[in-house]
């Protein structure tokens, strides 16, 4: 059981600690925790501005997305973010019935009927 003090204690290093992972965006300081940049997906908090511009790119070339070519950081982000939001809501019990349907059929073909 967590003292009350104790309780207080760690909501203020909570609020410390969202509060000192600022960013500049646009020449104004903003709080990452809020960054607009950020696309709330399923309870997912993404940040694209954490994400170095070599993975924005294998992120572009893997979904095909159409852009310039020597397209700058910020504008990369937005794309990858419009796409991201785009893209259909996953179900974690259905992804996970999914998976474990698959593998079991996988797993049944390779074995042909040899139990070890």
């Amino acid at each position: 059981l967590i003292q009350p003090d104790t309780q207080r204690g760690f909501e203020r290093m909570e609020r410390s600690r969202r509060s000192n992972r600022s960013t500049k965006v646009n020449g104004k300081r903003k709080t990452a925790f809020y960054d607009d940049k950020k696309k709330k997906r399923n309870g997912l908090l993404i940040d694209l501005n954490r994400w170095e511009m070599s993975s924005l790119k294998r992120y572009r070339a893997h979904f095909k997305l159409d852009t310039r070519p020597n397209i700058p950081k910020g504008e990369l982000i937005e794309v990858v973010a419009r796409h991201y939001s785009q893209l259909p809501k996953m179900r974690d019990a259905e992804v996970i019935s999914q998976f474990l349907f698959t593998t079991r059929k996988y797993l049944e073909s390779n074995n042909d009927g040899h139990e070890d």
